[in-house]
């Protein structure tokens, strides 16, 4: 039941970033870069090489202990998948950006070399790497600051083509019913840029408790906001049939592998 629910909150919430993805100007809206808009996070994913997880984490630890010491302009959070179908990876991640950010980060770079301490520290256990954007549609999320968050559910979604404008109009008035409920919990409303795309929402535990059903849950809520149950199942069942595919993680925060406090 969890899981439909939070499969279901996803599927509504992720949809108006679809539409913007699909519309280039819509798009090129929510990336622009001003400084009210620090909404990138730069990530990198990592794959170990076999039998090699101890030596990349151990190397992990002495390269982001060496960028601080070094003056690096970003924090960096280590997050590895426990739940999901591909747990062979780390995610790297600094949050909160605006695009130009990624300019003084890459001048860092260059000017302390870097890329050549990675190689020395990590790089000769890595298989694989992946450098993607992350970009959060801060009007359709909800986020509740809380330093004891260690688990993060993320589902990512691709949808089927021809379903833009329901996508909106229903996205809408669902973030709508959310906000005038004052629902109680955090969502991230996010989307890739690079690699195989799509949208994901991110929702925050402290622990596996959290993974318990929400109360009220999303369909209650909307039900106090559009009148009826029918009303809001109605669009949630309209948004399930947009649904191409989908995968849901788990991912937990490694304190231990990040920028040191």
């Amino acid at each position: 039941m969890k899981l439909r629910i939070r499969l279901a909150v996803s599927t509504l919430l992720t949809a108006f970033v679809a539409v913007c993805l699909a519309s280039p100007s819509l798009a090129a809206d929510k990336m622009g870069d001003t400084k009210a808009e620090r909404n990138v996070a730069d990530t990198w994913v990592f794959w170990p090489n076999d039998g090699q997880f101890q030596a990349f984490e151990t190397g992990v630890k002495k390269h982001v202990a060496w960028r601080k010491g070094a003056g690096d302009p970003f924090v960096w959070k280590v997050y590895e998948p426990v739940v999901g179908s591909n747990l062979d990876r780390y995610a790297v991640q600094s949050s909160n950006h605006a695009w130009a950010d990624l300019d003084s980060e890459n001048a860092w770079g260059k000017k302390s070399d870097a890329g050549k301490q990675f190689s020395q520290d990590v790089g000769q256990h890595v298989g694989k790497m992946q450098h993607i954007f992350i970009v959060t549609d801060e009007e359709l999320s909800h986020w509740i600051d809380d330093e004891g968050y260690r688990y993060f559910g993320v589902t990512t979604y691709h949808f089927k083509g021809g379903h833009s404008a329901d996508i909106k109009d229903v996205l809408k008035q669902v973030h709508a019913a959310a906000t005038s409920q004052k629902w109680p919990y955090s969502y991230l409303v996010r989307y890739t840029v690079g690699g195989s795309g799509g949208l994901s929402i991110v929702n925050p535990m402290k622990n596996w408790a959290g993974m318990a059903d929400p109360s009220p849950s999303l369909l209650e809520v909307m039900t106090n906001a559009l009148g009826s149950k029918q009303a809001a199942q109605g669009l949630i069942d309209k948004f399930s049939s947009a649904i191409k595919e989908r995968d849901y993680t788990v991912w937990k925060y490694r304190s231990d592998l990040s920028t040191p406090q």
